[in-house]
């Protein structure tokens, strides 16, 4: 009888390597033409963007993968404009630092798929007096870079042939990739200014956040709606006689909908869908509007998480069998979930500042200082770092110095569950902060009251380098197998009569399974088990004995 088999054929993500690198982004912001010098930097703010990184593949012995691209820095800073000029006291400007380094990732070839994720990790900035149109930037920057190669490989999943067949399986937990897709979403509106706002005399900066993103899977299709929130910082138009607070913001909401195209994608699969503020401006339409503009950055994926029983081993104590091997080198999914941390804090303004009379923004960013695997969970500890832009309650007579900014750091420690999560398995995660705002508190200038929602994502892989059978030849023909039937025969009957004991003692070595002693005596699993009566054929101790009966 022949050995049959069942495949079917699989396409994964293979792992060829990855690297983990720290880089230092250093670059010089100049100020344009129509921009005034700076007297003071209020805040310096950077992103980078990975969609839009140049990679290359080095082939060489060593393995390198080149990365090239920018960061884009933008600046807020108040003016040094001379005595007599009409007076702008904030200003923004922005710009951008390129950057090059390498990853070291031995087996790269040109054809293989390059990943980066990336995360700032620091941002120091510095201004010299003496140099009034120049913003001196340095990043930390952590890169993450890994290369696949997507291989499709017909994989035995069961196997079938003589009664004494024995076949060893293993159960992988694999994303198979539907189809990933890239859009972009234009938005533009009207926003007007609030009856309580004074008219705008000039818009100083407009920011966007896109919120409360919501998907949904049809028929080869992902449907995306949102809210984009803009927030418009201005100068305002000030009546005569009431110069005293020239610097307003305000925010507005504008929803959003996009389909992004992806051919097989279907209702129940997973997805992962970011959307970001890729641009975004706005012009002053007339003293009570502001004709807002934003181009929104779609990535979407739709993937399968599949459960496959591979065949990694088999043979038969009765046939000579030919297994035919591959390697597989691949992230198993072992699990992902996501949690929400909510963070309140009562926060006071520094000792060199002013008082609040308003607060106009305060921006929130998640820096991750220790992440961990114990017992199923995956813990993250980090530091949220409120950035805080507030019109000061300067006293009648004073220099006016309207708007100031301060800064605050407040620890953070969240969790995921994720079942079978050990210490050694890969984690990939990702911390976003969903919502931030801030209020002052009445009768309190110097205190004020902070409240923010942090996102958690997390996935914990493990690589596993594994050998799966692709193929099994008999190594004899028909005519052979039947002469070496008759061979056992005979040689079960004369071992009937011998009157030395048809069995082996053998003593459990660190690291012995059932299956690998069976194999290396050329025995059944089951036929161990019964000789033993072992209750639980996953679980021998070293030192324990066993008795390998013949076949």
């Amino acid at each position: 009888m022949g050995v049959y088999l069942t495949k079917e054929l699989v396409r994964v993500d293979q792992v060829v390597g990855e690297d983990k690198t720290q880089a230092i982004v250093e670059g010089t912001i100049m100020l344009p033409d129509g921009k005034p010098d700076i007297e003071r930097v209020i805040s310096v703010d950077a992103t980078l963007d990975t969609e839009n990184l140049e990679t290359k593949i080095l082939d060489s012995k060593i393995g390198k993968v080149i990365i090239e691209g920018n960061v884009d820095v933008n600046a807020m800073y108040v003016a040094d404009v001379p005595e007599g000029q009409p007076q702008q006291p904030v200003h923004f400007v922005e710009g951008e630092i390129d950057f090059s380094f390498f990853a070291k990732i031995p087996g790269v070839k040109k054809d293989m798929d390059v990943r980066v994720r990336a995360k700032i990790e620091h941002i120091q900035y510095s201004f010299d007096p003496n140099r009034p149109r120049e913003i001196k930037v340095r990043l930390i920057v952590m890169f993450f870079v890994k290369v696949t190669k997507r291989v499709e490989i017909e994989i035995v999943i069961d196997a079938t042939g003589p009664k004494d067949l024995q076949v060893l399986k293993k159960t992988l937990r694999v994303e198979d990739v539907i189809g990933e897709a890239r859009a972009q979403n234009i938005v533009k509106s009207d926003v007007g200014v609030p009856e309580e706002k004074p008219d705008i005399e000039q818009i100083i900066k407009v920011e966007g956040e896109v919120r409360d993103v919501t998907t949904k899977i049809i028929k080869n299709k992902i449907i995306i709606e949102g809210v984009l929130v803009v927030g418009i910082l201005y100068v305002a138009i000030a009546p005569d006689g009431r110069p005293r607070q020239p610097v307003h913001f305000m925010e507005a909401e504008i929803p959003f909908t996009q389909f992004v195209e992806i051919p097989g994608a279907d209702e129940g699969m997973a997805r992962f869908v970011r959307v970001e503020v890729e641009h975004i401006k706005g012009r002053r339409k007339d003293e009570r509007t502001v004709t807002v503009e934003a181009i929104l950055k779609i990535k979407a994926k739709v993937f399968e998480t599949k459960i496959l029983q591979v065949v990694i081993d088999l043979y038969s104590p009765s046939k000579e069998l030919h297994v035919e091997k591959k390697r597989l080198k691949l992230d198993q999914v072992i699990g992902e979930d996501e949690n929400e941390i909510v963070i309140k804090d009562t926060l006071t303004v520094p000792d060199e500042k002013p008082d609040i009379e308003q607060i106009y923004k305060t921006n929130c960013k998640a820096r991750v200082t220790e992440s961990r695997i114990i017992d199923g969970k995956v813990i993250v500890e980090g530091v949220l770092t409120l950035e805080t832009l507030y019109v000061a309650d300067v006293p009648e007579g004073e220099p006016q110095q309207p708007l100031h900014f301060m800064e605050h750091e407040v620890d953070f420690t969240t969790f995921v569950e994720i079942p079978g999560a050990e210490e050694d398995m890969m984690l990939d995660f990702d911390v976003v902060v969903e919502h931030c705002s801030s209020s002052a508190i009445p009768n309190e200038p110097r205190r004020f009251d902070v409240r923010a929602v942090l996102g958690l994502f997390a996935k914990v892989t493990q690589m596993v380098q594994l050998d799966v059978v692709v193929d099994v030849e008999e190594e004899y023909g028909e005519e052979e197998a039947e002469e070496e039937e008759k061979k056992e025969e005979k040689k079960e009957k004369k071992e009937k009569h011998d009157d030395k004991p048809s069995m082996t003692i053998y003593i459990v070595q660190r690291g012995d399974t059932l299956w690998n002693i069976a194999k290396r005596y050329n025995v059944t699993v089951e036929a161990i088990v019964a000789a033993n009566n072992i209750p639980n054929p996953d679980s021998i101790m070293p030192g324990q004995q066993l008795v390998i009966p013949r076949m």
